[in-house]
């Protein structure tokens, strides 16, 4: 091989190389943001069961912030987030197509 079809080489090596990690580097933001593959969520009149726990609407006392990490999807298609400062899931965040709101998990 001459010294131009080893820079060919080289460069497709890396650039195959980039490609790699950057394939890699979704899929672990994927995973690591979407809790949904274990998660299971019933909507039933004005309560969400989600993983077979009550939820109801309610909302916390404190400032709390929505995370971008979706923990599933309802069976109607509503979306639930996790909020950051209740990993918990004690509260939950629930939006459709148009407008969110608070859930509270209920303490049987």
């Amino acid at each position: 091989m001459d010294r131009e079809e080893k820079r060919q080489t080289i460069r497709m090596l890396l650039l195959g190389g980039i490609v790699i990690v950057f394939i890699i580097t979704l899929f672990g933001y994927r995973v690591l943001h979407n809790k949904s593959y274990k998660n299971e969520a019933v909507e039933r009149g004005e309560s969400i069961y989600l993983n077979g726990k009550e939820y109801c609407y309610g909302s916390p006392d404190e400032k709390y912030t929505i995370s971008n990490i979706l923990i599933c999807k309802t069976d109607n298609g509503k979306k639930i987030y996790e909020i950051k400062e209740y990993t918990n899931y004690e509260y939950i965040a629930v939006y459709s197509v148009w407008d969110g709101t608070i859930y509270k998990r209920v303490e049987n």
